[in-house]
């Protein structure tokens, strides 16, 4: 089954690296689009994750903190025990 679609306005220039990028990876334009959407929204998580932990860093009181309660939900024994 399809998705819905719809058109955008793109230069001639962004389709033809668009339609480049689809060939070189064997996909569809639409893919390939989906692909770079998803590529530079974990871009920015990753971003945003590295600027938390540069706040975070520079507040050592808050990192002890962090630190303690990260290590005590790493070690739960979350399986209700056997």
């Amino acid at each position: 089954m399809t998705q819905p679609s719809t058109t955008i306005r793109v230069t001639v220039p962004q389709r033809d690296r668009l339609r480049a990028l689809a060939q070189e990876r064997g996909r569809s334009m639409s893919e390939t689009f989906d692909a770079a959407l998803e590529a530079l929204r974990r871009a920015d998580f990753c971003r945003a994750m590295a600027e938390a932990e540069t706040r975070l860093r520079a507040q050592p009181e808050q990192l002890v903190s962090y630190a303690r309660e990260r290590d005590e939900w790493l070690s739960a024994d979350l399986g209700g025990g056997a």
